[in-house]
C-alpha cells in the first residue's frame, strides 16, 4: 500500500471544507507569509485590483478621462444622416408586422362574429315566422270555436224542433 501523504494547503486557497483544520506550508512553524500572491487566483475585491494596476503602472494616480457626453436622439436615430438607422428599420418593420398580425385577427375574429349573427338572424327570422303561423291558426281555430257555439246556442234556443231524448 501507498503511504499516506500529508495534505497541502496554499497560502490564499480556500480549505476543501470549513471543518478542515489548514495546513500551511511556509517557512518558520508554517506561519503564512503576508502578501503573498498565488499565481491564477482571484483576487477579493475590486480595491485590489485598483491596487494591483497602481503598482504595476508605477504612479499612484489614475489618468483622468474626459467627462462622457450623451448622444442627440437624432444621432441615434438617424436623423440627419440621409436615410434611417438600422434600429428603426427594425422598429418599422416589426410594427408592420404587428399591425398585420393584428389587423389579420380582428378580421377573423369580426369575420366569424359576422357568420355567428347571420346564422343567429336566420333563426330568429324562422322563429318569428312560426310564431306568426301559429298565431294565425289559433286566431282562425278561435273564430271557428266561436262560429260553433253560435250555431250551438241557436239549436238550443230554438222551441221549434221535437225534444229528443236518448
Amino acid at each position: 500500500m501507498a503511504a499516506s501523504r500529508p495534505l497541502r494547503v496554499v497560502p490564499g486557497e480556500a480549505s476543501e471544507s470549513d471543518s478542515e483544520p489548514e495546513l500551511l506550508a511556509g517557512a518558520a512553524g508554517g506561519v503564512p507569509g503576508a502578501g503573498l500572491k498565488v499565481p491564477g487566483e482571484a483576487s477579493e475585491t475590486e480595491e485590489e485590483e485598483e491596487e494591483e494596476k497602481e503598482e504595476e503602472e508605477g504612479g499612484g494616480q489614475r489618468p483622468k478621462l474626459p467627462p462622457a457626453t450623451a448622444e442627440e436622439p437624432a444621432a441615434i436615430w438617424g436623423g440627419g444622416q440621409g436615410g434611417p438607422s438600422l434600429l428603426q428599420q427594425r422598429l418599422w418593420e416589426g410594427s408592420g408586422r404587428l399591425r398585420g398580425a393584428v389587423g389579420s385577427a380582428l378580421r377573423q375574429s369580426y369575420g366569424t362574429a359576422a357568420r355567428h349573427l347571420g346564422g343567429l338572424g336566420g333563426a330568429l327570422g324562422r322563429a318569428q315566422a312560426t310564431a306568426a303561423a301559429a298565431a294565425h291558426c289559433l286566431r282562425l281555430a278561435r273564430r271557428d270555436l266561436r262560429a260553433v257555439a253560435a250555431t250551438v246556442d241557436i239549436v238550443t234556443a230554438c222551441r221549434l224542433l221535437p225534444e229528443i231524448r236518448g
